[in-house]
């Protein structure tokens, strides 16, 4: 036969997807008339963008674009830049059907090769990677056994945190912004746009955002004899995300991502002062827990007839702990040739990773640096440098890492000699941790109706039990029941305290 066991089940996380693929881009161009000779090539930056994402059936599909941008230096040494761009498509498959998903996609450069065949032709040669994710909501089965005093059941108590709530939202973000008091803008060099959230709180089936867009421009300034100079741009923005099924007691792991970003010169000023135009497209993405107590059944025994249980491994989270964390980083950039002046000092790159060992989580943030400068001679040049910054945030025990995400809000720099940049670099961890909680859960408990039913030589055994001894272990033992076991001894609880004779009840 066969023991009723009530099915009960917790929401967890899943993903669906959970892999890396990688785009080639193989691009032969000629520069536009408007475009001068190329003299010399000063950086060559592979820029992928996301446009779009859609899950359909057991398949994720990808569109966006990749951008070009060569920087390089005319027949006057003049700092030039022509960006070009093309359109890619991904097409992945998914485990299972995803009704309830959000799409994580990170797009990152990995390398593009740059050579001139003439002073107007180009052969580019690189690669892109696409690291996908796709989150989906799961039900993790446990069991319990409320049919009757035929089975003996242990339970043990966990507490767990279940996902309560999942969304993903896309958004538009499109800014003029005036530069007025800076110098007139005449040509836009680069670009870098950054969101990082400042602020994030549920209320019934809605999160509110509050966030922050960095921009970052390198731009020639004046006419005669233009000069490269440097502005960063701050821009709040909010937004309230309907998320079905959190409140204010939920723990938010948010993530805000650009999508794409276009900037570019606009002729509305009425002062003659530059005007700027920003489009983006914004993702924000969530994963909301809450926290509870379940009754997990751990084991069982039946006082009349032998019983076969089945176990298998049951696993959850617990104490979802989703922060923020700063820390400044040094690093000293050697460079071959003596500088003149620095330009520029930008993150180009960045990757991060964790350890976690005796209790601590390490990060370990690398960084690939670039330094536009002028040497001795007053050329303008460009290198590029590796730095490496590690950190160890306070988890409060929490060691296993379920996400992490790396920004650097700011660089900052001094020459400390004619070949040396000591750099800092503000950076932004938001790392969200676990506590793993396991047991042997009961999946099935069953008996053999023909055979015989146990017996008992006597109805009273009398027992020593030692010292932290569990009374469900002598009663498991004995075909009694923890129950009277603990009414016949006068006991306070399920462990032995010291060692004592115990009497045992077996009829």
């Amino acid at each position: 036969m066969e023991y009723h066991l009530t099915k009960k089940t917790i929401s967890r996380l899943r993903y669906a997807a959970d892999t890396v693929t990688e785009q080639a881009v193989d691009v032969d161009l000629s520069l536009p008339d408007y475009c001068p000779d190329i003299e010399k090539i000063l950086s060559c930056t592979l820029i992928p963008e996301i446009n779009m994402t859609n899950v359909s059936g057991d398949r994720l599909t990808i569109e966006g674009s990749s951008c070009v941008r060569v920087v390089y230096l005319d027949g006057d040494r003049m700092i030039r830049v022509y960006e070009y761009r093309t359109p890619f498509s991904e097409s992945l498959p998914i485990k299972g059907e995803a009704p309830d998903h959000v799409v994580y996609v990170d797009a990152k450069p990995e390398y593009l090769n740059c050579r001139a065949l003439s002073p107007r032709k180009l052969s580019l040669h690189g690669a892109f990677s696409l690291s996908v994710r796709i989150a989906v909501r799961d039900d993790q089965p446990y069991y319990a056994y409320d049919d009757g005093d035929e089975l003996q059941t242990k339970s043990d108590t966990l507490s767990v945190s279940t996902l309560c709530g999942m969304s993903s939202e896309s958004f538009s973000v499109q800014e003029d912004i005036s530069v007025s008091g800076k110098s007139d803008i005449n040509t836009l060099i680069s670009h870098r746009l950054s969101a990082r959230i400042t602020d994030m709180k549920a209320i019934q089936n809605k999160i509110m955002v509050n966030a922050e867009l960095k921009l970052d421009l390198m731009y020639l300034s004046g006419i005669e004899e233009p000069e490269l100079e440097c502005m960063s741009y701050s821009l709040p923005i909010s937004r309230v995300v309907d998320c079905e099924g959190v409140d204010e007691n939920a723990v938010i792991d948010g993530e805000l991502s650009v999508m794409s970003s276009d900037v570019h010169l606009s002729d509305d000023a009425l002062d003659g002062s530059s005007v700027l135009s920003l489009d983006a497209k914004l993702c924000f993405n969530t994963l909301c827990y809450a926290s509870c107590e379940i009754e997990v059944l751990s084991d069982a025994f039946s006082t009349e007839k032998d019983a076969q249980v089945q176990t298998e491994p049951f696993s959850c989270c617990s104490d979802i702990l989703c922060r923020s964390f700063t820390d400044t980083g040094k690093a000293t950039i050697g460079l071959e040739e003596e500088i003149g002046k620095i330009l520029d000092v930008h993150c180009e790159k960045l990757t991060a990773s964790c350890t976690a060992a005796d209790d601590k989580v390490t990060i370990t943030a690398r960084m690939t640096v670039g330094i536009y400068f002028e040497d001795q001679e007053g050329e303008t040049r460009y290198v590029e440098r590796d730095a490496e910054f590690s950190y160890c945030p306070d988890t409060q025990g929490s060691t296993e890492v379920l996400r992490l995400r790396a920004a650097a809000d700011s660089l900052s720099y001094r020459l400390k000699d004619s070949r040396n940049i000591e750099l800092r670099a503000e950076m932004c961890y938001r790392l969200t941790v676990c506590k793993r909680m396991s047991c042997a859960a009961v999946s099935s408990v069953s008996a053999d109706d023909d055979a015989p039913k146990k017996t008992q030589d006597s109805t009273l055994i009398l027992y020593y039990a030692d010292d932290g001894d569990r009374v469900w272990d002598i009663a498991k033992r004995f075909c009694s029941r923890p129950a009277d076991i603990i009414a016949e001894n006068d006991l306070d609880g399920e462990t032995i305290g010291a060692g004592m004779m115990l009497m045992i009840p077996t009829a």
